[in-house]
């Protein structure tokens, strides 16, 4: 991800957005997802169905951006159910009921991850209509 687009992110990471913010947060995340649909539809192709998550404040620039395939989200599910971590685990089972049954070349699926909340988007890619849906 480039320097750009961090710094974009972490400009929106506000505690209470504005109605102007939370749309902006919409069209920047919906913007990033045309950037990245395509990175999914790769990493789909070559590891199977899963997730690209992103961590925009992790320590090192290398764990910023990552694919878990669907065993990898089983394995964090049941580490998040082990922790009762309930907020972490329910977003974790919508993504892995929405990987494998999505089709990569019309959509994608992200995690966002800070701090405080976890968040998934399934964006929907189409020529007339695209759209992220986000979900906490």
């Amino acid at each position: 991800m480039t320097d750009r687009r961090k710094q974009l992110i972490a400009k929106l990471m506000l505690a209470n957005p504005s109605e102007a913010e939370q749309k902006l947060i919409q069209l920047t995340i919906e913007r990033i997802c045309v950037d990245m649909a395509d990175f999914f539809e790769g990493f789909y192709a070559n590891e199977g169905p899963g997730a690209i998550v992103y961590v925009p404040r992790a320590e090192n620039q290398e764990d910023t951006m990552f694919y878990l395939t669907v065993n990898a989200l089983m394995n964090a599910l049941n580490d998040f159910n082990s922790r009762d971590m309930e907020g972490p685990a329910e977003v974790i089972k919508k993504t892995i009921a929405r990987a494998e049954s999505l089709n990569p070349e019309k959509e994608a699926l992200f995690i966002i991850q800070d701090e405080k909340y976890m968040s998934l988007i399934h964006y929907k890619r189409d020529s007339d209509t695209t759209s992220a849906i986000l979900m906490r």
